[in-house]
């Protein structure tokens, strides 16, 4: 099973979400001057605000019309969670304007997830040029492991599908491609962010023990 934090996107008038600034899940306060037009909903942790346009309204049994349905305006990052920490920078240029662009093109936002999936994995030491076998590459050299191909596997299948329609049903893939931000994320995580926690854990180890183990290191795998 992956080990994905869950993410609450940003939703008209939902109590609380994941913010689309600061990325905590906190309140949202829900404030309007004209409830039918805008409405403005304030982040509890960080304080900033999102800015939300009324797209739907229904009328109740006593003609009062109230809003049902929202779209959000600012900032413009479509309801994505934020780009993990580690994210190189010209991946993350990928994953961003995926975000901007998903609500409106789902297929659009899944190609740039390709095309970002397909950066990371020269910024990990492959070539680039052919997406499936740098990821079996990283495989056999131990940095992607087999829980995280599977992952890369949707990524790359369901960004293929967006240029190549008619591999996946029309339903799947938006719910498939709506997943691909938090994938790749994971991604980045295990094959960036843990390793680099790990080696910064391993240089608190006093410098003679770190000698020694590898010293033992190279003699185990001596033949």
């Amino acid at each position: 099973m992956l080990e994905m934090t869950e993410y609450i996107a940003p939703k008209f008038k939902k109590g609380a979400f994941n913010c689309p600034h600061c990325g905590a899940f906190a309140h949202m306060k829900w404030l309007s001057r004209d409830d039918l037009v805008y409405f403005q909903a304030t982040c509890a942790y960080c304080s900033k605000y999102s800015l939300w346009r009324v797209t739907q309204t229904a009328t109740d049994h006593d003609h009062f019309t109230f809003p049902t349905e929202g779209e959000m305006l600012y900032p413009n990052c479509g309801s994505a969670p934020l780009p993990i920490k580690d994210m190189p920078e010209d991946v993350k240029n990928d994953y961003e304007e995926a975000a901007r662009i998903f609500i409106q093109s789902p297929r659009g936002a899944a190609a740039l997830l390709r095309l970002g999936l397909q950066k990371l994995c020269i910024h990990l030491g492959e070539e680039g040029k052919n997406i499936n076998a740098d990821i079996r590459s990283l495989v056999n050299k131990g940095v992607f492991s087999g829980q995280v191909i599977q992952v890369a596997d949707t990524l790359r299948i369901t960004g293929n599908n967006a240029v190549h329609p008619g591999q996946i049903s029309d339903v799947d893939f938006d719910r498939a491609a709506a997943k691909m931000f938090d994938l790749i994320n994971f991604i980045v995580k295990k094959a960036i962010t843990e390793p680099k926690e790990l080696d910064e854990l391993y240089q608190l180890m006093p410098e003679n023990a770190r000698n020694a183990a590898e010293a033992q290191d190279k003699k185990n795998s001596k033949p």
